[in-house]
C-alpha cells in the first residue's frame, strides 16, 4: 500500500514540479548540434534524411524501397526510455513478450519462442545473433539507452541485403555517430524501486581526423516481485513445492556490465563491444530458492575499410568476429537441485560490398558475403530429470558456412518514378553435428554424428516501384521474398533418439507485399500508412511422430500462415513547442494448420501514442502510450490432448511520462524523472513452453515504476 501511494504522489509531482521551476529557466533557441528529435522534423526533412541500413550505403528515406522508421538521440532523451526494450516496444508493429526465460519481440503478427529470430539486430553495422540459436538475446546485448545515437528500423523482407534472418526486417542500433553532433561527454547516475540503479559514461570526439567514441555502463534492478498463485493455479504449484504467500522475490534479478568503443580513421573503422549480464530466470519448473541463474557474455570486434575510387565507384569492406557463451545453474523444484547448462558459440563473417554509379539514373550494388561458425556448444547435466549428460557441438573439424552473392540494382525513370530489383543467392554447405548422451561423472557416454545435407540454393528476389507525386507525398509498392536456415539448436533433436533417422528441416520462407505511403497534404499534419500481406512458409514447429511405439517430437517444416495487416501513423506539430503523434495497427494472422483456432502470440490490434511538449528550452514533458490486444497462447498438438499451453491474456495500456530539466542549478547538469505504466495496469505475457508446467495464466510484467536520473552533459 505504501508503494502505491508513493507512485501516486509522485505522479502527481511531475506536473507540479514543472510549473514551479518555469521561473527558473528562460527561453532560449536550441543550440547548434544538440540532438534532433524526429517529431521536430517537417515532413521534407524527414524524407531527407540519409540512413545506411536498408543499402548499406547512405540513401535518403524518400528513396528507400521499404518502410522505414528512425529514432534518434533526441527521441530517446526526450521521452525518457529506460531500457532497450522499451525503446522497441514502441516502435509501430513490434510487441514486447516475457515468458521470465527471456525477452522476446513479436512483428507484423509473428513470433517464435527463440528471441529476436524473426529479424536482425545489428549494432554499429554488426549482427548480434548468437550463432547457437540464430537469435538476437537482448541479455546478450545489452546495451544502455545513454549510447544510443540512432536507431533505424527497416521493416519488410530484407534477405536480399543480410540473408538468412532478415524475415521481418532488420534494425541497426548505432552508437558511433560522431560525425553527426557535437563531440559528447555524459556521465549519468539512475535509481529506481526494487534495488534499481545504473551508472553510465560516454565519450565521444574527434582529433585530427580520428573520430571515436566510448561507452561504458553498470546496471542491477532487484527484478519483479509477483505472487505465483497469480501466474498459476494453486492445484499446480503445491505439486511443484510452492506455498500460498511464496511470491518471485529476489528470482529474477538482473545485472549488466556494457563497454563499447568505435573509431573511424581514413577510411578505416574499427568497433567492440564487451557483454555480461547475470540474469535471474524462473523456467520449466518454479524456483524455491534464490532462482535460477543465466550468465552472459559477449565479445565482438569488428574491422572496416571504405575506399572511393571515384564519384563512379565505392568499396565497402567488413570483418567481424564474435564469441557467445551462457552459463545456466537450474535451481527449481527444492533447494539443493543440481542442473548446469553451458552453451555458446565463436564464428566470424566477412563482407565486400561495391557500390556503382554509370550515371545520374543508376546505382548498381554487388556484394559477396562468408559466415563461419567456427564452434557450437550445449551440454547439459540436470540428474534430477535423468539427464547426466547430454551434448551438442559441431563435429570435429567441422564448421557452418553460409556463402552468399547478391546485387541490387536501382533505375531512375524519371524524376518521379524509381525501379529497384535485386536478388540473392545463399547456400550453406554440408556439416556434420556430433551428440553425446551419457554419464558426465564416469565419462560413460556414447558420441553419435548426424549429417546436415541440404545444400539446395535459395534463391532470394525482391522488387519495388518508388513514386513521387512531389517532394511530400510518397508511394511505394513493394515485393520481398525472406529465408530463415534452420539453427544449430533446431537441428539437435536427432540426439534425444537414436539411432531414429528424423526428417530435418529447412529453411523458412516468407513472401511479403505491401503498399506503403508518406504524405503531407496540409500542415502541420503527415501520414504513412502501410498496407501489407506477408505469407509464411515451412515454419519451423515442434511436430510429433511414433516410431517403434514411441512418441516422439522434433522440429520440422510444418507451419504455414498468412497475415493480412494495416499500420497508420498519423503526426502533428500545430506549434512549436507541442507535438503529437499516434499510430495504429491491424493484423489479422490465420494459421493454415488449424484455420479455425486462433493463432498464438498474435495480437489483432496494437496502438502507440507519443505527446511532447516543450515548456522551454529547457524544460519538456513527453508522454508514450502503448497498447496491446490480447494474446492467445501457442496451441501444442504433440500434448496429450492437444490444448493450448495457458489461458489468452486480457489486453493491457501502458501509460509512461517523462519529465526533463536542463541546466538544472548549472550549465550542462539535467534531471530526468521517467515514470511507467502510471496506470499500474496489470500486464500478462501468455504463457510459453518454457513456463507451461507453472504459469497456465501468464506471466505478469512490471508494475508502475520510476527511475530518476542526475546526468553531466557536456
Amino acid at each position: 500500500m505504501k508503494r502505491k501511494w508513493f507512485y501516486r504522489l509522485a505522479t502527481f509531482a511531475l506536473p507540479v514540479l514543472v510549473v514551479l521551476s518555469m521561473p527558473l529557466f528562460p527561453i532560449l533557441s536550441l543550440p547548434k548540434g544538440e540532438p534532433v528529435d524526429v517529431m521536430d522534423m517537417s515532413l521534407e526533412d524527414l524524407l531527407k534524411v540519409e540512413i545506411t541500413t536498408a543499402g548499406k550505403k547512405p540513401e535518403k528515406v524518400i528513396d528507400i524501397p521499404a518502410s522505414v522508421v528512425f529514432v534518434t538521440r533526441g527521441d530517446i532523451e526526450k521521452y525518457g526510455c529506460q531500457t532497450l526494450a522499451e525503446v522497441l516496444e514502441n516502435i509501430p508493429g513490434l510487441y514486447q513478450t516475457d515468458d521470465y526465460a527471456a525477452q522476446n519481440f513479436g512483428v507484423r503478427g509473428f513470433w517464435t519462442l527463440i528471441p529476436q529470430r524473426n529479424f536482425i539486430i545489428l549494432v554499429n553495422g554488426v549482427n548480434q545473433s548468437d550463432g547457437l540459436t540464430s537469435g538476437c538475446m537482448l541479455q546478450h546485448i545489452n546495451l544502455p539507452v545513454e549510447a544510443i545515437d540512432r536507431i533505424e528500423v527497416v521493416r519488410g523482407p530484407m534477405s536480399v541485403m543480410y540473408g538468412t534472418g532478415a524475415f521481418f526486417g532488420v534494425i541497426n542500433i548505432k552508437t558511433d555517430m560522431v560525425g553527426a553532433y557535437r563531440p559528447l561527454k555524459l556521465f549519468s547516475v539512475s535509481v529506481g524501486p526494487g534495488n534499481t540503479h545504473k551508472l553510465f559514461t560516454r565519450v565521444s570526439g574527434k582529433e585530427k581526423g580520428f573520430q571515436y567514441s566510448f561507452n561504458a555502463s553498470y546496471f542491477h534492478t532487484g527484478g519483479l516481485d509477483v505472487p505465483y498463485e497469480e501466474i498459476g493455479d494453486p492445484v499446480t504449484l503445491a505439486r511443484w513445492g510452492i506455498k500460498p504467500g511464496d511470491r518471485t522475490a529476489g528470482q529474477l534479478q538482473n545485472s549488466e556490465k556494457y563497454f563499447n568503443f568505435s573509431g573511424r580513421f581514413d577510411g578505416f573503422s574499427f568497433d567492440s563491444s564487451f557483454t555480461e549480464a547475470d540474469r535471474g530466470m524462473i523456467t520449466l519448473f518454479p524456483s524455491l530458492s534464490d532462482g535460477s541463474i543465466q550468465n552472459t557474455r559477449s565479445l565482438r570486434v569488428a574491422f572496416g575499410y571504405k575506399k572511393d575510387f571515384s564519384y563512379k565507384a565505392k568499396l565497402d569492406a567488413r570483418f567481424c568476429y564474435f564469441v557467445n557463451s551462457a552459463g545456466y545453474d537450474y535451481k527449481m523444484l527444492y533447494p539443493d537441485f543440481l542442473g548446469v547448462q553451458d552453451d555458446g558459440a565463436r564464428a566470424y563473417n566477412a563482407e565486400l560490398n561495391l557500390f556503382l554509379y554509370p550515371s545520374s539514373r543508376l546505382d548498381i550494388t554487388v556484394g559477396c558475403n562468408y559466415r563461419k561458425i567456427l564452434q557450437i556448444k550445449n551440454d547439459l547435466t540436470v540428474p534430477a530429470l535423468g539427464v547426466t549428460l547430454w551434448g551438442l557441438a559441431l563435429g570435429k573439424g567441422e564448421s557452418g558456412i553460409t556463402r552468399s552473392l547478391f546485387t541490387q540494382v536501382d533505375y531512375k525513370f524519371s524524376s518521379r518514378l524509381k525501379i529497384v530489383a535485386g536478388f540473392r543467392l545463399e547456400q550453406t554447405p554440408p556439416y556434420t553435428m556430433q551428440f553425446k548422451k551419457g554419464h558426465i561423472d564416469t565419462g560413460d557416454y556414447s558420441i553419435l554424428l548426424t549429417r546436415y545435407s541440404y545444400t539446395g540454393m535459395q534463391y532470394i528476389p525482391r522488387l519495388a516501384f518508388i513514386y513521387n507525386l512531389d517532394s511530400r507525398n510518397v508511394f511505394k509498392l513493394l515485393y520481398g521474398k525472406a529465408v530463415n536456415q534452420p539453427s544449430f539448436f533446431q537441428m539437435a533433436e536427432e540426439g534425444y533418439f537414436p539411432p531414429v533417422e528424423l526428417p530435418k528441416p529447412e529453411p523458412e520462407t516468407i513472401h511479403t507485399l505491401e503498399l506503403n505511403y508518406v504524405g503531407q497534404y496540409s500542415r502541420p499534419w503527415w501520414v504513412s500508412a502501410s498496407i501489407f500481406r506477408n505469407m509464411l512458409d515451412r515454419l519451423i514447429y515442434r511436430t510429433m511422430t511414433v516410431i517403434d511405439g514411441r512418441y516422439i517430437s522434433y522440429y520440422d517444416n510444418v507451419g504455414k500462415m498468412n497475415t493480412t495487416g494495416v499500420e497508420v501513423t498519423v503526426q502533428t506539430t500545430p506549434g512549436d513547442n507541442f507535438s503529437v503523434e499516434l499510430s495504429a495497427v491491424y493484423q489479422y494472422t490465420v494459421d493454415m494448420r488449424y484455420k479455425n483456432i486462433e493463432p498464438g502470440y498474435s495480437p489483432r490490434v496494437l496502438g502507440y501514442l507519443k505527446a511532447f511538449y516543450s515548456f522551454n528550452r529547457n524544460i519538456t514533458l513527453a508522454v508514450t502510450g502503448n497498447y496491446v490486444g490480447p494474446m492467445a497462447s501457442y496451441y501444442d498438438d504433440t500434448l496429450k490432448p492437444p490444448d493450448r499451453l495457458g489461458r489468452k491474456v486480457p489486453g493491457y495500456f501502458l501509460l509512461g511520462a517523462n519529465l526533463r530539466i536542463k541546466d538544472l542549478f548549472m550549465k550542462d547538469v539535467f534531471l530526468n524523472i521517467r515514470g511507467s505504466n502510471l496506470l499500474d495496469q496489470r500486464v500478462y505475457y501468455p504463457t510459453t513452453s518454457n513456463n507451461y508446467l507453472f504459469a497456465k495464466k501468464g506471466t505478469i510484467g512490471r508494475g508502475i515504476s520510476l527511475l530518476v536520473t542526475l546526468g553531466w552533459r557536456l
